[in-house]
């Protein structure tokens, strides 16, 4: 961004007359001084607020395929885009034109100042010896100046390993330092990995292995160039791809089950520990729907046939989840039923009855409670019924969350046809904001963002640190070309009073604040 073109102004009275005569040469002297200043005041004023702050603006865009300066799509995948000054470095694995499993693969390095114009930078690494290259991380040690790089190798495909090389620049080349460095889980393959450098300059690797991909945390020496050993034993199994950051004292890593170059796309399974090597608690999945999207269950309409079926299956029936935007002191749940699906009596002449009975369901109700899933005893159930529906009326109590499961616990039914669920606040209706979803084993939790995820990038801001998730698109690119697959960069995660990461949703285009 180009520095402020106005002197470093050192109280308020100074910045307001700054601001009063850059409104007056550059916006108000062809207008009528009070209309317009009453219109453009609050735009301006936080125009030149923010260049005076040095501030600058990011903005992303999801859609259209990143470019360098030369028009070239960026063909940098399973790496990081990281800060160092005032520039940023994407580092990423070239593909070209390959399906990622041959010995081309290469590293790379863009720079940008605004990470929406990148210039391509030399080759990342020299002389690497003959394999297939996935993984790169670039950090900068403060007490040795240098720029150190970890990334993940085959000689041969499957005999995974860690190396690590070293650069005075951030954009090399980089010396390689040690090919296969030793950690404490070599002997079961080494895979995917991330790398972390707390406040105190102590960094860390988040590891899997290729074993039955155990994902763990290990301390790295005073240099960045080896491991300690030190590590704090396996967090979960069957994950790939881990990221880790700090946040008001906790310690977050991100991970999800093995994708391989998935367009579906892997999911962001969040742990979290107060301490850096061990005690990690898993605390949900923020790149997962709970199950398959059913707007029906909050539309508003219960008459005809627009409602959703929950089926008994292998012993365990469909459940339906409700997921508000925020928090509501709820007391009240309402499901309005269908009835009309009873078996026909055709032809039965020796029945003596038209209909067979109507059975009330029961259900069994939980909601989310600083992350738990946590019983709703039901206080009271009322039932209306009309035309062809029954209203169920079940009072719970007051219960503050932004999700809650009905599970139905009926052994009168193999299926139920639901048309609505309906949660009030004393007597307003908050449902007409929420979204409600299918679950069960039967319904698969597809990822919200199709991406597997490669890093997650603190950014600092005017409110504090936001933390950026990335993944790669894979499968994305229109002319088919893996090296062209897009990323997803998501906007700023956010986190609830606890410090647990709410769900992401898609966001095509956003936009942040941040200091130059």
């Amino acid at each position: 961004m180009q520095k402020s073109r106005y002197p470093t102004l050192s109280t308020r009275e100074d910045k307001e007359t700054q601001i009063h005569f850059y409104l007056l040469r550059n916006h108000l002297k062809d207008y009528d001084l009070m209309t317009t200043t009453k219109a453009l005041l609050p735009l301006v004023f936080f125009a030149l607020y923010t260049e005076l702050q040095g501030q600058q603006t990011l903005y992303v865009n999801n859609i259209d395929p990143r470019q360098d300066m030369q028009g070239e799509v960026i063909d940098a995948h399973d790496g990081r885009v990281i800060r160092f000054g005032d520039v940023f470095y994407w580092y990423g694995t070239r593909y070209g034109n390959t399906n990622g499993f041959t010995t081309a693969n290469r590293y790379v390095c863009y720079s940008s100042r605004d990470m929406q114009h990148w210039k391509k930078e030399g080759p990342l690494l020299q002389d690497q010896p003959t394999g297939v290259y996935y993984r790169p991380h670039v950090v900068y040690n403060e007490k040795t100046k240098k720029y150190v790089l970890w990334y993940n190798w085959y000689p041969k495909l499957w005999d995974g390993q860690f190396a690590v090389a070293t650069s005075d620049t951030p954009t090399g080349p980089f010396i390689i330092q040690n090919a296969n460095v030793r950690m404490a889980y070599s002997d079961k393959g080494l895979g995917d990995l991330g790398l972390f450098v707390d406040h105190d300059g102590t960094a860390y690797v988040s590891y899997n292995t290729i074993h039955n991909h155990e994902v763990s945390i290990e301390k790295l020496d005073e240099h960045y160039t080896s491991s300690t050993l030190q590590n704090g034993g396996v967090i979960a199994q069957h994950m790939e791809a881990g990221a880790m950051f700090r946040r008001n004292g906790k310690y977050y890593l991100l991970t999800d089950y093995t994708c391989c170059f998935c367009n579906y796309g892997s999911g962001a399974r969040v742990y979290i520990s107060n301490e850096p090597l061990r005690g990690y608690q898993y605390t949900g999945n923020i790149n997962r729907h709970p199950g398959k999207l059913s707007p029906a269950l909050t539309d508003g309409i219960t008459v005809g046939n627009v409602y959703v079926e929950l089926q008994m299956q292998e012993d365990q029936w469909q459940g339906i989840q409700i997921e508000l935007p925020g928090k509501e002191a709820i007391d009240r749940v309402e499901v309005s039923l269908f009835t009309g699906n009873r078996p026909e009596n055709c032809g039965d002449v020796s029945n003596p009855r038209v209909h067979p009975p109507i059975n009330t369901p029961r259900f069994e109700l939980k909601a989310q409670v600083n992350n738990t899933w946590k019983p709703l005893p039901v206080i009271d159930l009322l039932t209306r019924k009309k035309a062809l529906k029954e209203d169920l009326v079940l009072n719970i109590g007051p219960i503050l969350t932004d999700k809650i499961v009905l599970l139905p616990r009926t052994p009168d039914h193999d299926n139920l046809y639901v048309y609505e669920v309906g949660l009030k606040k004393g007597n307003k209706s908050v449902s007409g904001t929420a979204k409600a979803y299918l679950t069960g084993q039967s319904i698969p939790q597809r990822p919200i963002i199709p991406a597997q995820q490669t890093y997650v990038l603190e950014l600092p801001s005017p409110h504090g640190p936001e933390f950026i998730w990335m993944g790669d698109l894979w499968g994305s690119a229109s002319d088919n070309v893996k090296g062209h697959d897009y990323q997803y960069w998501s906007a700023p995660l956010e986190f609830d009073e606890n410090g647990h990461i709410r769900p992401m949703e898609w966001k095509s285009h956003w936009s942040l604040e941040i200091p130059e």
